[in-house]
């Protein structure tokens, strides 16, 4: 493990939080980060309810976003309402229009975000959860609010350390919340992999080892 992939610990947070973090943690302080100031704006999420919407929400809302969620159920938006979230769950019902559009649908998702932003606006693309591919109609984008610059995003980029850090210290003062949806034995892999898939598990699901280690997926 490079050095620049690793953060202090503090006595005050358990292994088992930590352990939630990396990934999710990282994407969606990264994903702000690019998005920029959010303070007073209009934000649409969808997708909202994995690991990643969970920290984008919570820390969004915090920075003073307006933030408007989109999930599949009402229960796995039950957790972003607590958050302060506008939770909906259907698309083509969201009420724009919105300065910052953050889209991790894809398929007939992206298009119908897009049509919600305001003329020069901020659409950001960081996911495909539904596994279909983004199609885009030309004359659609004529048709709809004007000078929309859409970005792609990806969390991926050494180093991680200082990100880390900054999650940790955001969860020792109490300022982000991991939502753990399952803790198991690391012999419950391929069923927890298998759950995470069908999302199955709301939030993040930490395996544990023999060892008192700890491994993160979802």
């Amino acid at each position: 493990m490079p050095t620049h992939a690793l953060a202090t610990l503090p006595d005050g947070i358990d292994s088992v939080h930590a352990a939630a973090l990396p990934l999710a943690g990282i994407a969606a302080l990264r994903l702000l980060r690019a998005a920029g100031s959010l303070a007073g704006l209009r934000v649409l999420l969808t997708g909202a309810s994995g690991g990643v919407g969970h920290y984008v929400t919570e820390l969004a809302v915090a920075g003073g976003a307006e933030l408007t969620a989109v999930t599949a159920t009402p229960a796995r938006g039950e957790r972003l309402a607590e958050l302060g979230a506008v939770v909906v769950h259907d698309l083509a019902s969201v009420q724009g229009p919105f300065d910052v559009v953050l889209e991790s649908t894809g398929g007939s998702a992206l298009s119908l975000a897009l049509a919600t932003v305001r003329p020069g606006g901020l659409l950001i693309w960081f996911g495909q959860a539904g596994r279909s591919p983004v199609t885009l109609d030309f004359f659609d984008l004529l048709g709809g609010p004007e000078r929309v610059t859409i970005q792609h995003f990806h969390y991926a980029g050494a180093p991680y350390g200082d990100d880390l850090a900054a999650l940790v210290r955001l969860v020792e003062r109490d300022r982000l919340h991991p939502e753990i949806g399952r803790v198991a034995d690391w012999s419950r892999a391929p069923e927890t992999l298998v759950d995470l898939r069908e999302r199955r598990i709301r939030g993040k699901a930490v395996l544990t080892t023999g060892s008192g280690r700890w491994a993160t997926g979802g």
